[in-house]
């Protein structure tokens, strides 16, 4: 078994046992209701949303948090309190959906409305839905009211979506055994994680676009677990990164490579965003570490004349980089750049007009 999948199994099973040793000891079940409300994206007519009833973890973030902040934090993050059947009613519009959180505590709303009953969006790139937990198991009483932003683009001149790990974000995925990937979870906050130097004033013209309107969405896609949501959601505001729906996936080891295939979470989720908006031209980012541009090129071929560019960023390291090569040399009729800084892409796209 390759080392990356004994681990997962090893941490999956140890995060069972963990969860049956706090539930016999009633450990934290006084703790407050919280809801991770993660952004969701859609169209008028059409609702992705998923989100997770939790017990408070107790998380408190401050830029001056010191190492053992950042360990407790990010051990908290991976030791979290979920709540399965719980009774949650989401609202968008003048729907009304109501779901029971799984074992892990998830719901998930995915809905599509009929002709005559569009969700009218007047803000041009955001809506929101209102989040009730109308009850949890052994407490009937708790009504717990939060919001979640959605991301319904209606005049975008198109869409991006891009990788984290490597892409944005230093994880040195490519280090052995994951190793240094898994000292940057564990050691680091949201505010002494590093991002590549000219991505964020990359992406913020990306999401202008030629005519400086702001209204291109963003999809951040990851093979990392939920449990780094709000931490990724910090490091990209604390970075001055452009808003939107953060795709991660159920517990599993930070960053994880998939040693056989690229059919990952992350590829499910690239298609299931193509697919929302047919209609949508869509540039792709991501890195030379893992599959990136598999997965890339599979979705443009799936997807004719839809991606007006791949940008692959060169991760530096001489294998992956002569890889890249040989798959962009044998595609035909998509445009994949092999990049070695974001102001090589962004000069690019200028060329292109696709940024000013």
């Amino acid at each position: 078994m390759p080392i990356s999948s004994a681990l997962r199994s090893i941490g999956k099973l140890a995060h069972r046992e963990w969860d049956d040793l706090v539930d016999r000891l009633d450990w934290g079940n006084d703790k407050p209701i919280t809801v991770a409300n993660y952004v969701g994206f859609g169209r008028e007519d059409y609702l992705f949303l998923t989100g997770r009833v939790l017990r408070d973890r107790g998380i408190r973030r401050d830029e001056r948090d010191k190492l053992w902040d950042n360990i407790s934090n990010n051990f908290k993050r991976f030791n979290s309190r979920e709540i399965p059947g719980a009774k949650v009613k989401i609202t968008w519009g003048d729907y009304t959906f109501e779901r029971t959180t799984n074992d892990e505590g998830y719901f998930h709303v995915e809905h599509t409305c009929p002709p005559d009953r569009h969700v009218h969006n007047e803000d041009g790139l955001w809506e929101e839905a209102e989040i009730t937990v109308v009850s949890i198991p052994d407490e009937p009483d708790v009504n717990f009211v939060t919001h979640s932003a959605i991301v319904v683009p209606t005049e975008a001149e198109f869409g991006i979506i891009s990788d984290i790990d490597d892409t944005i974000l230093q994880t040195d995925v490519t280090s052995r055994f994951k190793i240094k990937t898994m000292l940057h979870t564990i050691l680091k906050n949201a505010s002494n994680r590093r991002a590549f130097a000219g991505v964020s004033d990359f992406y913020q013209a990306l999401s202008l676009g030629p005519d400086e309107r702001g209204v291109n969405p963003f999809f951040y896609v990851s093979n990392s677990p939920w449990n780094l949501y709000d931490l990724l959601k910090d490091f990209l505001f604390i970075n001055h990164f452009p808003k939107g729906p953060i795709l991660l996936r159920d517990f599993g080891l930070p960053s994880e490579d998939t040693t056989f295939s690229y059919k990952t979470h992350k590829a499910d989720m690239v298609d299931r965003v193509l697919s929302t908006y047919p209609h949508m031209k869509f540039i792709l980012l991501g890195d030379s570490g893992e599959h990136d541009t598999d997965i890339y090129i599979e979705a443009a071929r799936n997807n004719p004349e839809r991606i007006l560019c791949i940008y692959i960023r060169d991760v530096q390291h001489e294998a992956r980089a002569q890889r890249i090569e040989s798959l962009i040399e044998g595609v035909s009729g998509i445009n994949v750049k092999l990049v070695g800084t974001y102001e090589e892409a962004a000069a690019h796209a200028r060329v292109q007009g696709w940024v000013v």
